[in-house]
């Protein structure tokens, strides 16, 4: 298969959208993709002292590379390790790990999780990216490690399992399940403000 935009041999195929992309525009698109959600949840302010969430892997991999992109030539932005003190937290969560979170927490009955307002202003780049092309993007910037996910639970990976085998059909399900997400803690305040 070829690239969409240029011809060369494509290495993501991105069913949801239609196009399939060579490692030079898929590493963009990913790049394009996560910049416009920073700018969506309120962006990188001058002053911001960012918390990142993550650890050893590809997720984390591909984040820390991203925020090198995103962040190239400022002086204006410092990182902490006391999350405290931090103006915003940055977490390495995928499209998959929003999507899976949300269907685990429906299937628990758990409302309060699916409402749950963060105390601080929270920055998820690669929540507008699949899995699959995080980890593309790990391994184009020198990650060498493992992919895989380490599930927390039977019923997780139960949720998993399922939402690959429903988007297979349907390629843009973890799309339309992230929406809903960003969608319900606003949604909730909104309906909580007009009660009273």
């Amino acid at each position: 298969m070829k690239c969409s935009r240029c011809g060369n041999d494509a290495v993501i195929v991105q069913d949801y959208a239609g196009v399939a992309l060579c490692s030079r525009h898929a590493a963009a698109d990913i790049e394009a993709k996560a910049k416009r959600e920073v700018r969506k949840c309120g962006g990188i302010a001058s002053g911001e002292k960012l918390f990142i969430m993550g650890g050893s892997s590809a997720e984390s991999h591909a984040l820390s590379t991203l925020l090198s992109v995103i962040l190239a030539g400022r002086r204006d932005v410092t990182f902490t390790t006391d999350v405290a003190s931090a103006t915003a937290v940055v977490t390495a969560d995928t499209l998959d790990d929003i999507a899976e979170h949300l269907l685990c927490q429906v299937c628990r009955g758990d409302a309060a999780e699916l409402l749950a307002v963060p105390e601080k202003k929270t920055l998820r780049p690669l929540s507008v990216v699949p899995r699959t092309e995080v980890c593309f993007y790990a391994r184009h910037h020198g990650w060498t490690g493992d992919c895989s996910t380490q599930d927390s639970s039977a019923f997780c990976s139960d949720i998993a399992a399922f939402l690959k085998t429903f988007s297979a059909d349907h390629p843009s399900a973890a799309y339309a399940l992230k929406r809903i997400s960003d969608q319900l803690p606003d949604l909730y305040l909104e309906r909580q403000n007009h009660a009273v």
